[in-house]
């Protein structure tokens, strides 16, 4: 979710601006930065450089512009799957103005003059940034790796970077993700060896699960399948997405007959095709996981079949991802992971590289982006070992200021975090609190009708969801016994209600699960069968739900 603004003569640029997946199923479907403090000071931004394409710096841009337009530059492949990112997201968001910008080309923008230089990276068209100012030379590294043989050809330009080190770098922000890996990232051209071995070996289909923004790896099945005569066959809106801005724009030399839509592969030579799919981490809807499950609509994975997780697990997906596999192994698929055969390589950098670009730039102040505070603090110490005259950890919504070639902190900005739902509704923290305690502690649901005379017409309505323990008959039919007893000791109890607002009950404190107009008194019954039914649940199962109480009046 990176997003950094870098201020010079009362002028704001911004850097990158991407979204992040939630760690949990509370129906979030995107999260990404707030920027109340950027739709704040709109009329100081002169525009957006973005590093490249990946949604995690891109996919922000729909919540940024929603403000406004803004002046936008970046790599021609990051620019297009933007577009693509606004035409489903905020249609009426115009991008004609977004302006291509090549790797040595220098704009300016506001105070600032910008020059992408080219870096290696698990997609196309990465760049780092060199952004000068009258304050100095900063120069922002993006994701990169030093890959010497990447499948489009183009690694990092070193040369580029050594002679902005000779020229004077006063500060340098590196990306740190890789920080805790020893030695050197890999080549592609090892993965494209080991897969390539793979699918020449493979008697049967082969499926390939990637990460459908790796348009080298897919440079490289592609080469492996014109050799091997073999078809592609792409499974997830996401892959097909990619790969047609990449074709569109001559990084996949794949002619329509080397694709085949899915509906046919079912009845395809089984050893002459190979399956690209999405839902490397064991997502849920994703393609692997109906393949792995025999629920996808047009092919299965049958006993034989190769399938090969071109991919790293991401920390937290090991558990989905060991039962996607377990359950491939099931179907009698031969699996090969990262673990078995070198078929992934990560596009960031690991210490080695990190420390190489240290050296290559000498920066005078460094600071490390991209990464967890363990990661800053342990690529602030590898920067401090390798040369660097200084290094500042800064976390989200702290600022650092460059003065006079001294780096120092700055004062705080609002910044954080904001949950979107399915649909693009915005979930505040108390609506996900709510969700929580659902999935946490379960639904009790009290319905009640009394007369005229506030006497119960009936038993009470209950229905427990979530809870296990009381929804067996035998303890609802407790409660309502409870209930009915105490009937007269909670009316007795309501008689002076609470005035806060804070102590009204669970059904007027949850969004639209309770009538709209209620009584004082009412509402005051309503909390004393709340309280007693949270009791009764603690006291006899050790539960706390929530109790959502609904009082009707019959008038008749």
């Amino acid at each position: 979710m990176n997003c950094l603004a870098l201020e010079h003569d009362e002028r704001l640029l911004i850097v990158d601006c991407g979204t992040s997946f939630p760690g949990d199923d509370y129906g979030v479907d995107i999260v990404h930065p707030d920027f109340r403090w950027l739709h704040d000071n709109w009329s100081r931004i002169d525009g957006v450089f973005l590093t490249h394409g990946h949604e995690d710096h891109i996919g922000g841009l729909p919540h940024l512009l929603a403000r406004g337009p803004l002046p936008l530059w970046g790599p021609r492949h990051a620019l297009e799957l933007a577009r693509r990112r606004l035409a489903e997201a905020a249609p009426e968001i115009d991008s004609s103005a977004w302006q291509e910008v090549r790797p040595g080309q220098q704009v300016a923008a506001g105070s600032f003059k910008v020059e992408p230089i080219r870096v290696s990276h698990s997609i196309v068209e990465a760049t780092a940034l060199c952004i000068e100012s009258e304050a100095g030379r900063v120069v922002h590294s993006g994701d990169f790796k030093f890959d010497p043989a990447p499948p489009d050809g183009e690694p990092t330009n070193e040369a580029r970077l050594a002679e902005l080190g000779d020229a004077g770098v006063e500060l340098l922000l590196s990306d740190s993700t890789n920080v805790d890996t020893e030695g050197s990232s890999g080549s592609e051209a090892d993965v494209a060896r080991a897969l390539d071995e793979l699918v020449r070996d493979a008697k049967r289909r082969v499926f390939v699960a990637l990460f459908a923004s790796n348009v080298q790896r897919l440079i490289s099945i592609g080469q492996i399948a014109r050799k091997r005569g073999r078809r592609i066959c792409l499974l997830g809106r996401s892959l097909a997405t990619h790969v047609e801005v990449a074709r569109t724009l001559g990084y996949l030399d794949w002619p329509e007959s080397m694709l085949l839509p899915p509906e046919r592969a079912r009845t395809y030579p089984k050893d002459e095709i190979l399956i690209l799919a999405t839902g490397t981490q064991g997502e849920p809807a994703a393609a692997m996981s109906r393949l792995a499950q025999g629920s996808h609509r047009t092919i299965d994975v049958d006993p034989g079949d190769t399938v090969i997780f071109s991919s790293r697990v991401i920390p937290g997906c090991d558990r989905p991802v060991a039962e996607l596999v377990g359950q491939l192994w099931r179907r009698g698929a031969l699996v090969e992971t990262h673990r078995t055969s070198k078929v992934h390589t990560s596009g960031h950098a690991n210490r080695d590289d990190q420390r190489h670009l240290i050296k290559l730039l000498r920066p005078k102040n460094f600071i490390p982006v991209h990464g967890t505070r363990h990661h800053l603090q342990r690529h602030a110490e590898l920067a401090l070992s390798a040369g660097a005259g200084s290094a500042l950890v800064i976390e989200n919504g702290q600022t650092a200021v460059l003065d006079r070639g001294q780096l120092r902190r700055g004062a705080d900005v609002p910044a954080g975090y904001v949950n979107v739902a399915c649909g693009g509704t915005v979930l505040d923290g108390e609506c996900l609190a709510r969700r929580r305690d659902l999935g946490r502690c379960g639904v009790l649901s009290v319905g009640l009708l009394r007369d005229r005379r506030g006497e119960l017409c009936g038993p009470p309505r209950l229905q427990a969801l979530g809870l296990a323990s009381l929804e067996r008959p035998l303890a609802l039919r407790e409660l309502e016994d409870l209930l009915v007893q105490n009937w007269h000791v909670l009316q007795r109890d309501s008689e002076r209600p609470p005035q806060s607002a804070a102590s009204r009950p669970s059904s007027q404190r949850f969004n639209g699960l309770a009538p709209r107009f209620v009584g004082v008194q009412q509402q005051a019954l309503e909390i004393q069968v709340e309280r007693c039914v949270q009791r009764w649940a603690d006291e006899r199962f050790g539960l706390r739900p929530l109790v959502l109480v609904h009082l009707l009046d019959n008038r008749s």
